[in-house]
């Protein structure tokens, strides 16, 4: 069969009709593009549309099959043949489109729950944002897909779809575009938060407690309370301190490793393991008292704080040295911290928290089943009254 050859008389017998090639597709219910394609002999039209095609222009079958005008027409067995051929093929095209359409509306459905799941679950992450991303995108061109099988598509491109589907389904894209902007926004963000540096502050000179609980007591969970007010009571000291202030959280880590003389050493020992923290709720105070741990670490530990929102307080006593490390850590990076290991807990593994950490040891906070009539986790705040530091 020449293609080009069916393609040219089609052409010619259209032209002899005096019609457009858009003319033809609308009573053969076919797009133009699709004619077109007929009449370049790039495609040929389906079996189904031959014997319809032929009464149109008043030919045989056998002539638009050999792209040439034949004397003698088609006998009714001939016709009767073809015709059922095109039925059959009808048939057939209509079981497969059903099926279609059935996968298609079920394969919506789906992907619909599964971007809702995702959507009221959503971590933002790279995985997650791709996840994300390729699921709108199976979305979209499976409700294309459905659209086209079911021939909604055909009337919305035709323009006989009603007016107010399209504004819905421009409007649900937008929304999902939007949506998908802001967590790239987001996402572009948390990628500079992560590649920002942290800022870095050494020495002596610059410790002031005073400055430290007003700019990070909110962030870090902490007050300080075991640090010393200041360095006048020690022979020898060492400070640095690291932060970042996220966009979620705050990483941030002080280490200050302070010498006394005896009678000094002695009593730092005695102040930090006589540190308190008063609660107080609704008329009701709750006192708690700093932990002290032999195992955890290098050295003895008191401890203000394990873990209770990813960050750590406590100051490790090294008798042999008559020597003081205090340490507050948020969100703490073992391996970045390494060099620091002496002061770091012995199972660095300790630091992989799992589940609510607002459930971990803290003297700041008192959980809500500790007092009554309290419905959350209290938290320490030096301006109510009756609140004060234990010494």
């Amino acid at each position: 069969m020449d293609q080009k050859k069916v393609g040219q008389f089609l052409k010619e017998l259209r032209k002899e009709k005096g019609i457009t090639q858009e003319e033809l597709a609308e009573k053969l219910g076919v797009s133009g593009r699709t004619v077109s394609r007929w009449e370049t002999g790039t495609n040929m039209p389906d079996i189904s549309l031959l014997v319809e095609i032929a009464d149109f222009f008043e030919v045989d079958v056998r002539e638009l099959i050999e792209g040439e005008r034949k004397k003698e027409m088609m006998n009714n067995d001939i016709r009767e043949t073809a015709t059922k051929m095109a039925d059959y093929a009808e048939a057939e095209k209509g079981r497969l489109l059903r099926f279609a359409q059935i996968i298609g509306i079920i394969g919506v459905i789906v992907l619909t729950v599964v971007m809702i799941i995702q959507s009221i679950n959503y971590e933002p992450s790279v995985p997650s944002f791709i996840l994300t991303l390729l699921t709108f995108v199976a979305l979209v061109l499976m409700v294309v897909m459905t659209l086209y099988v079911t021939g909604v598509l055909r009337k919305i491109v035709k323009g006989k779809f009603s007016t107010a589907i399209i504004v819905v389904v421009i409007a649900l894209f937008v929304i999902a575009l939007k949506r998908l902007m802001a967590v790239m926004l987001l996402l572009g963000l948390m990628f500079f938060d992560v590649a920002r540096p942290m800022s870095s502050v050494d020495g002596v000179e610059n410790y002031d407690k005073q400055y430290f609980v007003k700019e990070f007591s909110g962030d870090l969970a902490t007050n300080f309370f075991l640090f010393p007010d200041d360095l006048s009571e020690t022979s020898a000291a060492d400070f640095h301190y690291k932060y970042k202030v996220g966009l979620l959280d705050t990483d941030a880590s002080f280490f200050l490793e302070a010498r006394y003389s005896d009678e000094a050493f002695e009593a730092e020992v005695e102040r930090i393991s006589n540190v308190t923290c008063t609660v107080a709720a609704n008329d009701t105070t709750y006192t708690q008292a700093v932990m002290y741990d032999e195992e955890m670490y290098n050295y003895p530990a008191y401890i203000a704080m394990d873990g209770y929102g990813d960050a750590y307080e406590y100051a490790l006593i090294d008798e042999d040295n008559d020597r003081i490390i205090y340490v507050v850590l948020s969100y703490p990076d073992y391996v970045k911290l390494v060099k620091y290991k002496d002061y770091l807990k012995k199972d660095p593994t300790a630091y992989v928290l799992t589940g609510s950490t607002l459930e971990n040891f803290c003297i700041y906070a008192v959980r809500s089943y500790e007092i009554p009539d309290i419905e959350m986790y209290v938290r320490y705040d030096d301006s109510m009254a009756g609140i004060q530091q234990g010494s």
